[in-house]
């Protein structure tokens, strides 16, 4: 995952400690999004609260939701956003799962466990394009 816009709003151990912790996938996984549990709750960088992002250090005014969003209400389990999800609303996004692995996402099941990995632009740009040459070289194939 891309770490995303709003990780600022984190402390660098709660960032840390975000891509340490192994999550489980919750029972509640479906085309809308894919809970997970088990990690640690996020520590926010204290804030005033901006008018209209409600009480919630997790809030935020209203911002776009790109497929594959991570949001985690409340800091405490992390949601990445799949293809059925809303397209925006009031929590922040503490990145973004690669289009590369999105597909992947889309096949754990319940209780399955894993670990976000931080990637950079360069690192999911170079995972797109070699996706991208194994489902062209599938195409070929039929």
């Amino acid at each position: 995952m891309m770490p995303g816009l709003y990780w600022h709003r984190i402390t660098a151990a709660a960032g840390k400690q975000f891509f340490a912790d192994t999550w489980k996938v919750a029972p509640e996984a479906d085309r809308i999004g894919y809970r997970f549990r088990g990690g640690h709750s996020l520590e926010f960088v204290p804030r005033e609260q901006p008018f209209g992002a409600g009480s919630d250090p997790s809030n935020i005014v209203d911002a776009c939701y790109p497929y594959g969003s991570v949001q985690v209400p409340g800091g405490t389990e992390p949601i990445v956003l799949h293809r059925d999800a809303v397209s925006g609303g009031g929590y922040f996004m503490i990145g973004t799962v690669i289009s590369a692995d999105l597909d992947l996402i889309g096949q754990l099941q319940p209780h399955a466990s894993v670990k976000f990995v931080p990637v950079t632009m360069d690192q999911a740009l170079a995972a797109r394009h070699d996706r991208h040459k194994v489902l062209d070289a599938i195409r070929q194939a039929l």
